[in-house]
């Protein structure tokens, strides 16, 4: 049997992605897997929904042998057998992201045998996770730059705090290729998105009116939307086209006025173009798994305590030299040696 290994929650920042990290390359590398304290360094430690899901999920797509398979477990026990793919639905029952399920399903479904169909239910905007839009135009994007074929569908939004968002995955087996082309930032212009569910429509209005002001776009740049969705919410993004796509992304909150979740906006969008690097820092986080799995480099900022955590999970299991990080002040170039 391949050897086990160990891996403590309390590590880095002691968040959900060592677990969602730790699945995957148990699945991929078919290594037994042991956890302990679980999301310790989070204020309700242990499995919440969306860990509980993503969990399950990779047992389903692994036929593995799990132990702790509850809500608030510390620990967990996953003995994975071989990937197979075909026709899934893994539901949250929760506004908990949807998303980061799929992020802990995604690189399994590489090394499956045949096709698969994915459909996920919960949250596809959530604060606390990459959205819907993130993922299908910032992130798949770059997936498919090294070789994936996937399709991203997008049924029905699901805002926090109400959930009830449904997306489909569509994917076929690959093998990772290098990631090129993400090095250097080649900005060939900038647009907006508003999104506006169960709300007054004047909130566009008020975002709008701020984005003109501090981002200089007019009304041809900036793109409101009224959607459908079991709870209220109000999303504001600016999206840059380049070589690398990117996507910042403010969320409403009660009590907090629309002109300032549109500052808020505003703001990202304007330290990500004066920073001058071409992958920021989500999307950072989101392409260490690619490229320590397919190889390749890419230059970003320097990476969060999110980031440096998971480059620690993924070495765990790779080894100490599946990822090469070199900071040069403000920059980042992350790359898997050749």
């Amino acid at each position: 049997m391949t050897n086990a290994i160990h891996i403590d929650g309390r590590a880095g920042e002691g968040g959900g992605q060592i677990l969602r990290t730790s699945l995957a390359l148990a699945a991929l590398t078919g290594r037994p897997l042991r956890m302990d304290h679980i999301r310790a360094g989070r204020r309700k430690p242990g499995l919440l929904r969306q860990h509980l899901t993503a969990l399950r999920a990779a047992a389903s797509l692994t036929g593995a042998e799990i132990e702790g398979a509850e809500l608030g477990s510390g620990a967990i026990r996953f003995r994975p057998g071989p990937v197979r793919g075909g026709e899934h639905t893994f539901a949250i029952g929760s506004a908990g992201s949807a998303l980061l399920v799929f992020q802990t399903v995604l690189p399994i479904l590489l090394r499956a045998p045949e096709a698969s169909v994915i459909h996920f239910t919960g949250g596809t905007h959530n604060p606390w996770a990459p959205t819907f839009d993130f993922v299908a135009e910032v992130f798949a994007p770059m997936l498919r730059r090294m070789g994936v074929d996937l399709e991203l569908t997008l049924e029905r939004h699901g805002f926090y705090p109400a959930g009830g968002g449904a997306f489909t995955l569509r994917m076929e087996p690959a093998t990772l290729g290098p990631l090129t082309g993400a090095e250097e930032q080649d900005l060939q212009g900038m647009d907006a998105e508003i999104l506006v569910a169960n709300l007054p429509f004047r909130i566009v209005q008020r975002e709008s009116a701020v984005l003109r002001a501090r981002l200089g776009l007019d009304d041809r740049d900036i793109h409101p939307r009224k959607v459908a969705s079991a709870g209220p919410g109000n999303v504001v993004s600016v999206r840059f086209r380049g070589a690398v796509p990117e996507r910042v992304t403010s969320f409403a909150r009660k009590g907090v006025a629309a002109e300032k979740v549109a500052e808020d906006c505003a703001r990202q969008a304007q330290r990500y173009r004066a920073h001058g690097a071409p992958v920021g820092e989500y999307l950072a986080d989101q392409l260490l798994l690619p490229v320590a799995l397919g190889g390749g480099r890419f230059t970003t900022g320097p990476l969060s305590s999110h980031g440096r955590t998971n480059v620690e999970t993924i070495r765990a299991f790779l080894g100490s030299d599946a990822l090469q990080v070199a900071v040069d002040g403000e920059r980042t170039v992350v790359s898997r040696p050749d």
